[in-house]
């Protein structure tokens, strides 16, 4: 099972939950930017959270389905179509085999990620799946995506049962579950206050009290 790119996006890249157990070697957590659409990706397309994802930014790829695949994107407003034909976002979707994603403007917020049932065959390193393009490591081949690449994926443990239902319930390119994410979910882990936590640092006496009023209001 393979998903070949055609256009890469702007930054398109695999990303996971992090690699944890290095910085005392200087190396980074990494991962997903926004973990919540991360793993909700995920969860839609019955993989553990921790599964690697594409991580797409502003921009998103144009990918060729090289077999059948069950797929899920979450994240931010993003426009995108398979075969011309509008994909919802936040709910499963079955593409099948040569149909072709084509993932557009963000026009609400800024990454989104996709997830297919069964993951991304690629290697860990350091325990993890996620692209760390400083290091040149993680990911494919320690890089974003480019034009021609092909992504080879791991086989779904729950494909056989599913993907023959599907098939035989349509002749479209694809199927988009009826079933999502609840908006109420959404709109609460995005649109409700949150939280910042600071340390004041050393400096922090040199501003005015006028000064530290304002960076904490």
């Amino acid at each position: 099972m393979s998903i070949r790119v055609i256009r890469s996006g702007l930054l398109t890249t695999i990303q996971d939950l992090g690699r944890f157990g290095f910085q005392k070697d200087g190396v980074i957590v990494g991962g997903a930017m926004d973990q919540f659409a991360h793993r909700i990706a995920n969860i839609l397309v019955g993989n553990e959270q921790s599964e690697g994802t594409l991580e797409m930014t502003f921009i998103g790829p144009t990918l060729a389905f090289e077999e059948d695949a069950l797929v899920a994107i979450c994240g931010g407003e993003f426009e995108a179509m398979i075969d011309g034909k509008k994909v919802p976002l936040w709910r499963p979707v079955f593409a099948k085999q040569g149909s072709v994603l084509t993932i557009g403007h963000c026009r609400v917020g800024c990454r989104a990620y996709l997830a297919v049932s069964g993951g991304f065959h690629i290697p860990k390193v350091m325990n993890s799946q996620s692209t760390y393009l400083l290091a040149r490591i993680g990911g494919f081949q320690g890089r974003a995506l480019q034009k021609g690449d092909v992504l080879f994926l791991r086989e779904s443990r729950k494909k056989s049962a599913l993907f023959q239902f599907y098939n035989k319930k349509t002749s479209l390119p694809f199927i988009a579950m009826s079933w999502g994410i609840s908006f109420e979910l959404r709109a609460y882990f995005y649109e409700s206050p949150k939280t910042i936590r600071v340390m004041r640092g050393a400096q922090f006496a040199d501003f005015t009290m006028q000064s530290q009023q304002y960076f904490f209001e």
